[in-house]
């Protein structure tokens, strides 16, 4: 079974606000918000691109890439909607860099993720997959993520999992007391969001990630 982490987050998150690399998702920013805001939705994730030493059976393993695609698929589209994240390969930190991203609104599919594993300097693999593993006639095998229009939606921490085979793992800011300090950190960087609640709404997978909802937290504000 694998484990769970904990985030013990302050009431002030240190946000930093960092791009991702596809045309179409754009960052939060308080322009961007008061034109797009309400058509389309909100993300906030945090994704560790540092490498872990000491991961399961190799010397290190860092993750390098992570992409979600919206559902269903459409090959006109090209990718323009999908949301694509890496990181530095040789001098990212070994922290979480959190992502606050406006995107179409709707389902969005794990598509591909990389984890590069490292035996030695010389031995080099990975742990890969893509859209042709990770979404099977249509259905996101690998697990997804929703959002509505005008919503703000956290959807986890992703980082690598050292218990076994490395792997990419989703884990998340756990108990109630400690989403709403996290809650009040996100408004103090997105002071323009403070009507708009953050929704705790995890990418929702059954092998990358365990499943976990905030019971004691209002119906409101888990998204039920």
């Amino acid at each position: 079974m694998r484990k769970r982490w904990k985030f013990l987050l302050s009431t002030v998150v240190a946000w930093r606000v960092a791009a991702a690399t596809a045309a179409e998702p754009v960052e939060l920013t308080e322009k961007a918000y008061a034109a797009e805001g309400q058509r389309r939705g909100t993300i906030v994730l945090h994704v560790n691109w540092g490498r872990l030493w000491s991961c399961g059976k190799y010397e290190n393993a860092q993750l390098q890439q992570l992409s979600f695609s919206k559902l269903p698929l459409d090959p006109a589209d090209k990718g323009r909607n999908d949301v694509r994240l890496s990181g530095r390969k040789l001098t990212a930190a070994n922290t979480y860099q959190p992502y606050a991203l406006l995107i179409e609104p709707g389902e969005y599919g794990l598509s591909e993720f990389d984890v590069k594993v490292a035996a030695s300097v010389s031995e080099i693999g990975h742990a890969h997959g893509d859209r042709s593993t990770l979404i099977k006639d249509g259905k996101a095998v690998g697990g997804s993520f929703s959002v509505a229009p005008g919503e703000i939606v956290y959807i986890g921490h992703f980082g690598v999992d050292c218990a076994g085979e490395p792997i990419l793992w989703r884990t998340y800011v756990e108990g109630s007391q400690e989403f709403d300090r996290y809650v009040l950190g996100f408004h103090k960087r997105f002071p323009f969001t403070k009507d708009t609640p953050v929704v705790f709404r995890l990418f929702a997978t059954d092998i990358f990630g365990k499943p976990y909802d905030l019971t004691d937290v209002p119906a409101a504000q888990t998204g039920k």
